[in-house]
């Protein structure tokens, strides 16, 4: 052993905070298990109510914050919160993303020079990106329990289609697949990146697909779909038995859905979740309806007037992380969309998560138009034309689309985009025909670029 790791050893061990927080975390992995199994049988018919210990843990971090975040403290006494009166809960202020950059050392609860925590950043999507420190969460459970949902045993490969970064020695190879360490087998023992694909080098990605055998296959919609676009137009019959296809950190639309289950001829996984791990999202068969884990957070869905919408009603998701003891986030805006489709047994569920509260395009007196609202949830002819897309708006009243289009994209499909946009919204649509679409530095698709500055 190192003399470093010695020395940290020791320094944990001499550190009351990481001594709790390792019994904790111990114990704690062991009671989420055990649960999941709870949560996994409900689902396949049993009759559990996970209502009672959903609000123990609401309890058990509002009380942990209010006593131990000079921000919560603070905030409670302000707001004259009671955190034994359930109503009081809802009058807590939300927590967005800016309170977080300029309070974050209040909300801290462990000192950010404890090598027990982490520091985690988002993909700034929304162009708000963020950092703050975490212990961590129970993710890797979660992804277990829904694999296994779909049939996982222990030695299935599970390949992650991602972003990942890959070094330049292999991409000089034409190998654009990595292997990943041991700690992230829940999220795939391999990475195939996103980052490097091209319409000449598709083969090689689905030839190592093939090489692989994969049980699971988890990733970003538009990257996988691209794939399974070019193994439907070239015939390519995989002969693969793939347990299922998770689909996470991307919207995604039904066409995509239905091009990836063709081509993989597999079941879809809808994973819903953030870097910020206080909202732990899942499906369970092909409706798609999100589940949100009882034991990961606690989900709210919140209209313009600050109040909890009702079942069929579209809010913002706003989410109090349950297992982030370094820096409580309660009552976190996301800034996502999703339609409320009630509360069972505990568990919140989502019937569409449709997009972002920035995702909207502006009319020519500048009245926002929610973008979900004119291409989530409706099947445009031209999906099944279009390889990838991203919208464009540097004017109000216009926008242009970016296309990649296939050999079978016609006037006709234009003029169906082109028209639907105008009859719902009143947004003429300029057409421009690419070779290639940027990806953020995720490696994720990026649907709208807006340009307008309000």
């Amino acid at each position: 052993m190192g003399k470093r790791r010695l020395i940290r050893i020791i320094k944990r061990l001499n550190d009351p905070r990481y001594i709790q927080y390792g019994f904790s975390h111990y114990f704690g992995k062991k009671i989420i298990n055990s649960k999941l199994k709870d949560l996994q049988a409900y689902h396949l018919g049993h009759d559990f109510d996970f209502e009672s210990i959903n609000r123990k843990k609401l309890f058990k971090i509002l009380k942990y914050a209010s006593k131990n975040s000079l921000y919560y403290k603070q905030l409670f006494i302000e707001n004259q919160i009671d955190i034994k009166n359930r109503e009081d809960f809802f009058r807590i202020p939300f927590l967005d993303k800016s309170t977080i950059r300029e309070k974050r050392n209040d909300i801290m609860v462990i000192p950010d020079t404890k090598d027990y925590i982490s520091f985690v950043t988002t993909g700034g999507s929304t162009g708000e990106p963020l950092g703050f420190y975490t212990l961590g969460s129970y993710d890797s459970e979660h992804q277990y329990f829904l694999y296994r949902m779909f049939g996982y045993s222990p030695g299935d490969k599970i390949l992650a289609m991602d972003g990942t970064i890959i070094p330049k020695d292999l991409l000089s190879k034409n190998i654009f697949w990595v292997r990943k360490s041991d700690e992230d087998i829940p999220y795939g023992s391999f990475a195939l990146s996103s980052q490097y694909l091209t319409n000449e080098n598709k083969k090689i990605y689905v030839k190592f697909i093939l090489d692989f055998k994969p049980s699971i296959i988890r990733g970003y919609p538009s990257f996988i779909d691209s794939i399974a676009a070019y193994i439907s137009d070239n015939n390519i019959e995989l002969g693969l038995e793939i347990k299922g296809i998770e689909l996470t950190s991307e919207r995604f639309n039904d066409y995509q859905v239905e091009n990836i289950k063709r081509a993989f001829n597999t079941k879809i996984i809808n994973q819903y979740g953030h870097a910020e791990a206080s909202v732990f999202g899942y499906s369970i068969d092909d409706t798609l309806m999100t589940y949100c884990s009882p034991f990961y957070g606690y989900t709210e869905v919140i209209g313009e007037n600050g109040i909890h919408v009702q079942p069929g009603e579209v809010g913002e998701v706003v989410v109090t992380g349950f297992n982030n003891y370094a820096m409580p986030f309660i009552r976190y805006r996301t800034g996502d969309l999703a339609a409320y489709d009630g509360l069972e047994k505990g568990i919140v569920r989502l019937k569409q998560i449709s997009g972002r509260t920035q995702d909207y395009i502006y009319t020519d007196d500048m009245e926002k138009v929610l973008l979900t609202a004119i291409v989530f949830g409706r099947h445009y002819k031209a999906f099944n034309h279009i390889e990838k897309w991203q919208i464009v708006q540097n004017t109000p009243g216009e926008i242009i689309f970016k296309i990649i289009k296939n050999d079978d994209f016609s006037i006709e499909d234009q003029i169906e985009l082109h028209d639907n946009f105008y009859n719902i919204a009143k947004i003429k649509a300029y057409f421009e025909f690419v070779e290639v679409l940027p990806l953020t530095k995720r490696g994720k698709s990026k649907l709208l670029i807006q340009n307008i500055s309000v």
